[in-house]
């Protein structure tokens, strides 16, 4: 082999090798150096919170508008005021109703449609609950969502969306969500009830304040990313924000530890955070405590995470005794995956109360046990073997070579699965860039990437399916196999299961799964 051949291969095994770990990365394990930023100015502009509705008498109503804002632009509207959407506190067995106004009206090439996806929720696939395929607003109408929060449901962090196909993006990128926390984690690891909660949601919007039309503003990552395939170049028209706000100044008395609750909102970019110089201790991924899984240990202890969109992580955070950096390390997605830039998002500063003396997270701080729902059994033999594979084209993007059409509603799901059962599927990607899986209603545990096994195993609802991997002569797909769980009784019905940076979905990558 010629020099020129053996740089090439090593620089294709180091390419490879780095989407394998990247795509692990996802659930919070791998290290990696960050590239040198500039630190944040003073005078930094405080952060915003969403109005906050709490369960009564077990039971939480919301009075929701989708509206256009002052730039045309898709908005939630609450209590008569744009901005985000109210965070909304439930306990397990809480009754939620809410009341969907759809007060837009028709765009140049827009229906603007609206619905709700109460994204990680294990409840039922049918109105009036967690139905997006017949589930719809057109201007001018409005949708009556009710469901109960199964008695049993995992304690953590969820959100709600609108899932109107091919206008998913549109509107989650311009904020239209909010937040649903589960409450009862503290009942699980009884430190965290001495802790002050922070909510961090993680958002990516146009950049421009004067888009007046809406073909003014990026309708995909693609359209927007533009440019040489370098994962680190300047983005062009998306800015990374925390709920609207650059550079969030979040203050933390120095020893006092704070709970962190984040979620990635954003309609495509992935975030891997990590704060200078301090450790996070993980505690739930996509709304599941990590020790759901039979055998993991509560606590995961980490440099930095990697949130993929839709993804949460919650975790704990002491305050360092002088500023530092809340920073997002440049994510490659891929040769041509989006760009992923690095990002400062806030600055960790002293301040507030004194910290009240709080224990230790670890094995001896476990208060009650999680309630039954399965999740906390080992796992049967897989009932059957699936591979569901993702490409794509100049135009459009395939689940299995098929490209999601909304009119053809009729056509018979991808996939059949029988409730009471646990699945192994293969996914392979077939394309020079991620792709960010989910499953509606149910929770998958990630058990391979490329061939490595996943030695730190969590139940989630999203995860990095890695990229093509290129040899000097050959190709081959990236690939993940999961283990995908039907146990849950409540979980009967047509759902679906898609990519979740979300101009993909709306291009075609989607499909129907009926639980039978």
């Amino acid at each position: 082999m010629s020099t020129e051949e053996s740089a090439q291969a090593n620089a294709h095994v180091a390419h490879a090798m780095r989407f394998a770990l990247a795509a692990i990365a996802v659930l919070g394990l791998v290290s990696c150096a960050k590239a040198p930023l500039a630190e944040l100015a003073d005078g930094s502009v405080p952060g915003i919170s969403a109005p906050e509705l709490r369960s009564s008498q077990h039971r939480l109503h919301l009075d929701l508008d989708a509206v256009l804002d002052a730039h045309g632009l898709p908005s939630f509207a609450y209590g008569g005021h744009t901005g985000p959407a109210p965070t909304l506190r439930v306990e397990p067995g809480d009754r939620v109703e809410i009341a969907l106004h759809n007060l837009m009206h028709p765009q140049p090439g827009l229906t603007n449609d609206v619905n709700l996806h109460f994204h990680g929720l294990v409840i039922s696939p049918r109105a009036p609950a967690d139905d997006v395929l017949t589930t719809l607003a057109r201007p001018g109408q409005t949708l009556h969502y009710a469901f109960t929060i199964p008695p049993n449901h995992e304690p953590g962090l969820y959100w709600y969306h609108p899932h109107v196909h091919g206008e998913t993006f549109w509107q989650v990128a311009h904020g239209m969500s909010g937040a649903l926390v589960v409450e009862g984690l503290e009942r699980h690891l009884p430190a965290l009830a001495r802790m002050r909660e922070r909510l961090v949601v993680l958002r990516q919007a146009p950049a421009r304040s004067d888009i007046t039309e809406p073909g003014n503003a990026p309708v995909s990552a693609e359209a927007a990313e533009d440019g040489d395939g370098n994962p680190c170049r300047p983005e062009v028209a998306l800015l990374p924000s925390i709920d609207g706000v650059r550079r969030e100044r979040i203050e933390i008395a120095p020893g006092e530890r704070q709970f962190f609750r984040v979620l990635n909102a954003s309609a495509s970019r992935y975030f891997d955070l990590s704060i200078d110089g301090t450790l996070l201790q993980v505690v739930a991924l996509d709304g599941v405590p990590l020790d759901a899984y039979p055998g993991a240990s509560p606590v995961m202890t980490v440099k930095h995470i990697v949130i993929a969109p839709a993804g949460r992580a919650e975790f704990v955070v002491t305050g360092p005794p002088t500023p530092r950096i809340l920073r997002s390390a440049c994510f490659d997605s891929g040769p041509a995956g989006d760009a992923q830039t690095a990002a400062i998002l806030g600055e960790i500063v002293p301040g507030g109360p004194a910290p009240a003396p709080s224990p230790a997270l670890a094995l001896s701080t476990i208060g009650a046990p999680l309630p039954h729902n399965g999740l906390g059994d080992t796992a049967p033999r897989p009932a059957i073997r699936r591979t569901i594979r993702l490409t794509e084209d100049a135009n459009r993007f395939y689940i299995n070579g098929k490209s999601f059409d909304m009119a053809a509603m009729d056509a018979p799901p991808v996939v059949v699965a029988h409730a009471g059962t646990v699945e192994e599927w293969n996914i392979v990607n077939d394309t020079d860039e991620g792709h960010d899986f989910h499953i509606h209603q149910v929770h998958f545990v990630v058990e391979q990437v490329n061939g490595v096994v996943n030695k730190s195993r969590h139940w989630v609802d999203t995860a990095n399916v890695p990229s093509r991997i290129h040899h000097i002569y050959t190709t081959e797909p990236g690939r993940m196999r999961i283990l995908v769980d039907f146990r849950n009784p409540i979980v009967r019905g047509t759902f679906l299961f898609h990519c979740h940076i979300l101009d993909h979905e709306d291009r075609g990558m989607m499909a129907k799964i009926a639980v039978l």
